[in-house]
């Protein structure tokens, strides 16, 4: 039973380590996931600050860079919260190992000092063959076998636990290193938050200086794109009109097909335009600088270097190139009965009717030095049904 025991005991530290391993893991990848977006926006916000002046996509991106440097800190916060855990609990598993090595040794002093005892009253050959019959002396011998294996066992248990307990003291070691490492970049990250917040509140007040002109700018822009989107609903129910017509079972069987292989990537797409950042999101939301103002996004605003290519999210055929007020060039690909469309193109690549592969170059966006400019516009629909493109990229 007190084997068993052991077992079990080792076995519970074992799967302990391993689960806290695992947690701290997936947050390091969590981290790292908003460490790369971070750069990203690095790099974009040293493009435009370029720029003479504060505008919305310099506030975006620095609301957008704070979020992630939000995750970090919060990431790491979890991660010394669960190292300081594991640490306690090797501490408790380091004294209860030791009570358990204390309690075998003296079961094991124990049995020496009846061997001691045995040892005084005759030799063991003595004790085996004065049985008075051949059943006696089989069951001297039995019992003479398990005293002898009880006092290897002894010596084993005691060794194993103290291999046990050298390793815990050397992980421990380690976790305590890593503590102290995590509590470092810990407070880089808040630091560097801080600054970042500052950052925020500074150019917030540049661009609140021109408030009222701002203002009159974003309603103009609003009432253009809801006309835009209510001329892209209708294009929508149009495409989405043909899939509906009569088609042949193999036509059918084809966009059936499609539509499974659009459903297997969703959460695997890659960010139509290189370095790009999200950033404004999809559905209802405050305006992030003019919070007076509520924002309507049937996709996402995806801030990009200037110049940089569009790319197909997916395989398809390119339904429509079109050019509507408000929202500039945009490429429509067909991919079963869904659709993905990439507006405020400054360039197209691609014509109606062209097959496309995954990544296919479908334009460019502006090259302008205005970093509102330079942004893609980004929505993903199943038949007339709008969709949130983030569910559809990959983390």
């Amino acid at each position: 039973m007190k084997r068993l025991l052991l077992y079990i005991a080792t076995l519970c530290i074992g799967l302990a380590t391993a689960f806290g391993q695992s947690s701290i893991d997936r947050l390091n990848a969590e981290i790292k996931r908003a460490e790369k977006e971070i750069a990203k926006n690095e790099r974009l916000l040293k493009e435009v600050s370029k720029s003479k002046k504060t505008n919305q996509t310099e506030i975006k991106l620095l609301q957008v860079k704070i979020n992630n440097r939000t995750k970090v800190v919060d990431g790491l916060n979890k991660q010394m919260s669960l190292i300081s855990n594991d640490i306690k609990q090797k501490e408790d598993d380091i004294a209860s190992m030791n009570t358990q090595i204390e309690t075998l040794k003296g079961e094991y002093a124990d049995i020496v000092r009846v061997a001691y005892k045995n040892q005084k009253v005759g030799t063991p050959l003595l004790f085996l063959f004065s049985s008075s019959d051949l059943n006696t002396a089989t069951r001297r011998l039995a019992l003479m076998r398990r005293y002898n294996n009880s006092l290897k066992q002894r010596v084993a248990d005691i060794e194993q636990l103290r291999s046990d307990v050298a390793t815990q003291v050397e992980l421990l070691g380690q976790q305590r290193q890593e503590l102290d490492q995590t509590k470092s970049a810990h407070q880089r990250e808040l630091n560097t938050l801080g600054q970042e917040r500052k950052e925020l509140r500074a150019a917030g007040k540049k661009l609140a200086a021109n408030e009222k002109k701002i203002s009159k700018e974003l309603k103009a822009k609003r009432d253009q794109k809801r006309a835009a989107q209510q001329a892209l609903q209708r294009i929508i129910d149009e495409e989405t009109r043909k899939t509906k017509r009569k088609m042949s079972d193999a036509e059918r069987r084809a966009i059936t097909e499609l539509n499974g292989k659009f459903d297997q990537n969703r959460g695997k797409m890659l960010m139509p335009v290189d370095g790009g950042v999200i950033i404004e999101r999809y559905g209802k939301h405050k305006h992030p600088t003019q919070r007076h103002i509520t924002v309507v996004n049937k996709g996402v605003n995806i801030a990009a270097p200037k110049g940089a290519e569009v790319f197909a999210v997916f395989e398809g055929e390119v339904a429509r190139v079109m050019f509507i007020n408000g929202l500039n060039n945009c490429v429509m690909l067909r991919h079963g009965d869904y659709f993905t469309i990439y507006s405020n193109l400054a360039s197209v690549n691609v014509k109606a009717g062209d097959h496309v592969g995954t990544n296919s170059k479908l334009g460019n966006l502006s090259a302008s030095d205005n970093p509102d400019d330079h942004q893609l516009h980004f929505e993903v629909w199943f038949h007339t049904m709008n969709q949130d493109p983030e569910l559809w990229l990959a983390q």
